[in-house]
């Protein structure tokens, strides 16, 4: 018995639009905390296939003859949906790295809590900056970038067409690395204050030997770190936005656009 006999066209359009968006929406910031019930994920991911359906439905292939067929195009389905929300978690860890340089600098580094946005332990700062990340990302709007990215995939991700694993991965590691970078320039000035605040201790120690020194400088580290945290933290997160929404959808077409992605990578090495 042929497949379209026994599931409709729309049926089919639907299950290939909602294996991509659910994929997306299991990881994505926001919705796709550890906290947030895998029932509430679920119905926000049907939910927002029934807006996007319509959009998409045009561009999907015809129906697979075969059940196997089925079964590849809904696996590749899943892989693109992953990929999707894997870039936009990525960007959202440069904050948890950030938190963890600062925690490392100003003497939290030992106060760890459960952040539910990384499922793991992670620094006092980190928590707070993730946290207010994802409030963020809403405030402004940006959630609408991710639905407007997974509409978007499809004319980047064709449905049915074969993921490049070779091409994904050197995107990831390319965000990765891009991301680790910025949170180092974010917390360049801890790293900086902090060098020089121990150079002083050192030289403090030798100057007073009899002077206990840890029990000195950690209270003024505390405070000093908190202070300069405090006076910059609205700066690190318009850093962060505008890396967030300049780079999402530029990460998104980085496979669409295969013969400029090694001129962009050049440049973005080279040249900045």
């Amino acid at each position: 018995m042929a497949l379209e006999q026994f599931l409709p066209l729309q049926v089919l359009a639907f299950l290939i639009v909602f294996t991509r968006v659910a994929a997306a929406v299991m990881i994505l910031p926001g919705i796709g905390e550890a906290f947030v019930p895998i029932r509430v994920r679920l119905l926000f991911a049907l939910l927002l296939t029934v807006v996007v359906s319509p959009l998409i439905s045009p561009s999907l292939p015809p129906e697979p003859k075969t059940l196997a067929a089925l079964f590849k195009l809904l696996f590749f389905e899943i892989v693109v949906g992953i990929y999707l929300g894997m870039v936009a978690r990525i960007m959202l860890l440069t904050l948890d790295t950030v938190g963890r340089i600062i925690g490392l600098t100003i003497g939290m580094a030992n106060a760890e809590v459960f952040n539910p946005s990384i499922s793991s332990q992670a620094s006092l700062p980190g928590l707070l900056l993730t946290t207010m990340g994802v409030m963020i990302l809403f405030a402004t709007n940006m959630h609408h970038l991710f639905i407007l990215a997974i509409v978007d995939s499809y004319k980047v991700f064709p449905a049915g067409a074969i993921f490049d694993w070779g091409d994904g991965a050197l995107v990831i590691a390319r965000l990765i690395a891009d991301s680790f970078r910025l949170a180092l320039q974010m917390t360049a000035p801890f790293i900086v204050i902090s060098l020089i605040f121990f150079m002083g201790l050192g030289m403090l120690a030798r100057l007073m030997p009899q002077l206990q020194i840890f029990f000195v400088g950690l209270p003024v580290q505390l405070a000093g770190g908190l202070l300069i945290f405090s006076m910059i933290i609205s700066g690190l997160f318009s850093i962060f936005i505008e890396y967030y929404a300049n780079n999402l959808n530029q990460y998104l077409k980085i496979l669409y656009y295969r013969p400029m992605y090694l001129l962009f990578w050049l440049q973005t090495e080279f040249l900045d």
